[in-house]
């Protein structure tokens, strides 16, 4: 049957059909959007949220569920990190997991197998265990993605040999069944006048029928495919660019909710020639931009008062829609972050799932290093930090023969409790100088600065702290600084560094870092929904960004309304993390509405969870907040046990005024092991020491504050010490400055436009808007070589669209008349490339052997190939041995070879 025919009997065909054609431009297509009503379908908290993410402190018995998930993340974890060093263990996880959930067995852990085998680099061992092979026997049971799948592997060659009419009549099924993306592929096929054999749709139904596919049901997700429709129409691909309908598009989204699409709809307004221009339809979607939380900053407001909107209607409509959402005024993703609901018990369980887990994988054989860490830090959590310590050192010594860097760091910070023994202090020292040289780790360099600088006895050791120092200032580990007020004022112009190391930091994973770009996506009224869902999906996998994220919100608060939905959110959050956001919860409760008397009492509720924990800060909190005298004692006595069992450094500060003398000096050895190296850990360690009559000790820990640099004065003036550094030192370029350098011609700066707008991968691809740029590169003189191999790899349209713009092969022939033997070798490449028939052939080997007799290397050893295999030009080896001999003197390795291949035969 024809796929004509089983189109016919299909229920989906959307278009008139037509006779079957292979179009070598894009296609004339009017797929246009269904009228709709003004809704608010997108936009809404549709994410299923998290019923339990199994962190540490749910109950203690492991369910398959909760297993499954901590694997899939290990997987995602260690594959991301080392896939070749971790492999074997990574293979026994995801047996583990297809083991716990079937939904992960079959097809789908074969396809990750051979993930693994091509992140790792194993395409050897990939082809040698035959697992593209398993998976093209489980053909008839595949989904329609994952034979989309198995023929990219079937057509790259990827762990068998390349077999593109395997590719094609995956694809083709794949399409047969309706899947959208195989009719998007094979539209775009036919788009590029290469159509895939046995496809006799007529293109207009194929693509009608992939965007139908693609734009599905009317549900929440329905305006993100209905713009990714508008960029095809806006782009031009499968269809011919058209305008009117890709901006229908957006309309569409617009209308339905989505916040970004109305946004786009007034930058179409204020791009638009005059004559096309609406004030009302701006206006309109203005508001609904605005009312659905995009942030019109002082540039926005500038473009839209130059656009006709006058200065008194603008603030009407901010004013209007800043009183509506219960007056919030800031774009919002806390919708897309998924939250749940995990109540911990007010004492810490000695088990638990995440226990469990860990122990169960620590007795894979080959288990890496970084597992037995975080066992010993779930044991920190479970057990104590100080009751469990004997247990906690012998997993982080395991951890450390492994060769995990933060494991050795931990065992260095745990052996630092009893510095005042050598053997203790000098191996601290070993381990970490080995983690920071050997496994070049950047905290090890600045827990060394902190270890010479405050922590040893004979502290501060400034010749030794120094170099650690400076080596750690040289990367970019350390956290980007930054207050709540800052980071909201952060500009590209005046601090593009900061804003580079900030976002590198985000991507690491780190927790703040990741937190503070969150906002700063958040509040950009252009960010593509895709960079929204990515970043939020980042915040997720993490409660302590959770956290960090709701104190951001907290303290970006403007008005009532708002700082009543950040301490909504941040409930949410602690719901979702449990206990460990106890603390920062209870301080914003207090900021918010501590005078009232219920408020008081769950203050005093969540206090307790934290204080259980052994978090200082929470038990000098409510003692505070006792406010009496006694109250201090009362709940010393309460916690003490606690306090002892797994206090951090305030509570060793808080419980030093209460414990008995003999266990005084140990509770000042463990608060010196976790102190943080500042002004303030040392002022509160003198001030101790100060109140028990130790005068000597305390003035050692006046000097060592006053050898950390910087001392209190910046802290004090609200300034950090990047701030310092950068002072009256050369300033970014502004604005002005950048447009300046990109119309003085900067080379890179015109690469970097040019790559954007022609990989057809990237949102930002523009054939028309790349051949320009091509063209312009190509102006300058002095960048042919490399303009020429972007030529060679462009994707058909972009090549179609360079041509439309200039004579590039007609430039690369008048060039080659000159002689020079690489132009030469330029020219017959690219005739070669454009060879569509016998004489095309002909004339691309006359050219080829024009540039070999000019001496070019790469002509002669192509040549020696073409006359070697017959490929163009008669067979003759005895004058292929002749070139391939030449290109080898020229130094031409693979030439050399074929040529002994060839003396062999």
């Amino acid at each position: 049957m024809s796929a004509l025919s089983r189109l016919l009997g299909a229920p989906c065909v959307m278009a008139l059909l037509a006779p079957a054609a292979l179009p070598a431009v894009p296609l004339d297509l009017a797929f246009l959007p269904p009228a709709v009503e003004e809704q608010s379908l997108c936009g809404r908290a549709a994410a299923e949220r998290r019923v339990d993410d199994g962190s540490p402190g749910d109950e203690d018995a492991l369910t398959e569920m909760e297993r499954a998930r901590y694997l899939q993340r290990d997987i995602r974890r260690y594959q991301s990190a080392d896939p070749d060093r971790h492999f074997d263990f990574i293979a026994t996880l995801r047996a583990r997991l297809s083991s716990a959930d079937a939904r992960f067995s079959g097809a789908a852990e074969l396809i990750d197998l051979i993930g693994l085998h091509i992140d790792a680099g194993r395409f050897d061992a990939l082809e040698q265990a035959g697992l593209v092979a398993q998976l093209t026997a489980q053909r008839p049971l595949l989904t329609n993605g994952q034979k989309m799948q198995l023929a990219q592997f079937h057509r790259n060659g990827i762990g068998t040999p390349a077999d593109t009419s395997a590719a094609d009549d995956l694809i083709l099924e794949a399409a047969f069944a309706g899947h959208p993306e195989a009719l998007l592929l094979v539209a775009r096929r036919m788009a590029e006048a290469r159509p895939l054999p046995g496809w006799d749709a007529p293109e207009d139904l194929t693509a009608t029928m992939a965007f139908g596919g693609l734009l599905g049901q009317m549900d929440s997700g329905v305006c993100a495919r209905a713009e990714r429709i508008a960029h095809e129409y806006l782009t031009g691909g499968i269809v011919r660019r058209n305008a009117e309908i890709g901006w229908a598009w957006y309309r569409f989204a617009a209308d339905l909710g989505s916040a970004r699409a109305a946004w786009r709809m007034v930058e179409f307004h204020l791009s638009a020639a005059a004559e096309d221009q609406d004030s009302a339809e701006m206006l309109h979607y203005l508001r609904r931009a605005v009312a659905r939380g995009i942030v019109v900053d002082d540039g926005s407001r500038g473009r839209l008062e130059e656009g006709g909107i006058d200065a008194d209607t603008l603030r009407e409509i901010l004013a209007h829609t800043q009183a509506d959402d219960r007056g919030r005024r800031r774009a919002s993703l806390t919708p897309l972050l998924q939250t749940g609901v995990n109540i911990d018990a007010m004492e810490t369980s000695l088990s638990g799932p995440y226990l469990t887990y860990l122990r169960e994988i620590a007795t894979i054989p080959g288990a890496p290093g970084l597992v037995f860490t975080q066992l010993a830090q779930e044991l920190s959590v479970r057990l104590g930090r100080w009751a469990g310590e004997d247990e906690i050192i012998a997993q982080l010594e395991i951890a450390t023969a492994r060769n995990d860097p933060a494991g050795m760091r931990a065992l260095a910070a745990r052996l630092l409790r009893y510095r005042d023994d050598p053997a203790q202090l000098n191996r601290a020292v070993d381990l970490l100088t080995l983690a920071a040289t050997r496994h070049r780790d950047a905290a090890a360099m600045n827990d060394l600065d902190r270890l010479f600088r405050c922590q040893a006895p004979d502290a501060p050791l400034l010749d030794q702290a120094e170099p650690w120092a400076r080596a750690y200032a040289g990367t970019t580990h350390k956290m980007v600084a930054l207050t709540p007020s800052n980071l909201m004022a952060l500009d590209p112009y005046k601090d593009p560094w900061r804003l580079a190391r900030l976002q590198s930091q985000a991507l690491d994973g780190r927790t703040l870092s990741l937190a503070h770009y969150l906002q700063l996506v958040q509040r950009d009224p252009i960010a593509t929904e895709t960079a929204q869902r990515i970043w939020a999906d980042r915040t997720d996998n993490s409660d302590k960004t959770l956290e960090e994220f709701a104190k951001l919100e907290f303290a970006l608060a403007t008005n009532p309304a708002e700082r009543a939905l950040a301490l909504e959110f941040f409930r949410r959050v602690y719901l979702n993390n449990g206990v460990t956001t106890a603390l920062d919860l209870s301080v914003a409760m207090i900021n918010d509405s501590g005078m009232n008397p219920a408020m008081a009492e769950e203050v005093r509720h969540l206090l307790r969870q934290a204080s259980h924990r052994g978090e200082g800060a929470a038990i000098r909190l409510l003692a505070r907040l006792g406010k009496t005298p006694e109250a201090e004692r009362r709940v010393f006595d309460e916690f003490a046990g606690i306090i002892d069992d797994r206090g951090d450094f305030l509570a060793m500060m808080f419980a030093l005024p209460h414990v008995a003398e003999t266990k005084r000096d140990d509770y000042f050895d463990r608060a010196v092991s976790l102190m943080a190296c500042s002004t303030k850990d040392t002022d509160e360690l003198g001030e101790a020491h100060a109140l028990h009559g130790t005068a000597p000790m305390s003035f050692h820990w006046r000097q060592i504050g006053l050898a950390i640099a910087g001392h209190n004065t910046l802290s004090k003036l609200r300034l950090t010490n990047g701030q310092m550094a950068g002072f009256d030192t050369r300033p970014a370029p502004g604005p002005a400055q950048v447009v300046a350098r990109d119309r003085a011609g900067d080379l890179q700066g015109q690469w970097r436009l040019f790559h954007l707008t022609a990989q057809p991968d990237l949102a930002s691809y523009a054939p028309q808007q790349a051949a320009a740029h091509f063209k312009a590169l190509v102006d300058r003189g002095d960048t042919l070589p490399r303009a020429f191999e972007q030529y060679l790899a462009a994707p058909e349209e972009l090549r179609r669209a360079i041509d439309e713009t200039f004579d590039f092969p007609q430039l690369v022939a008048r060039i080659a008349a000159a002689g020079e033997p690489e132009a030469l070798w330029r020219h017959a490449r690219l005739l070669q490339n454009r060879a569509t028939t016998a004489q095309s052939l002909a004339e691309a080997i006359t050219a080829l052997r024009a540039a070999a007799h000019a001496g070019a290397v790469p002509a002669m050893a192509e040549l020696g190939r073409n006359l070697a295999m017959g490929a163009g030009v008669a067979r003759d080896e005895t004058e292929a041995l002749e070139w391939l001999d030449k290109a080898a003197t020229g130094g031409d390795s693979d030439a050399a070879d074929l040529a002994r291949w060839l003396r062999l035969r």
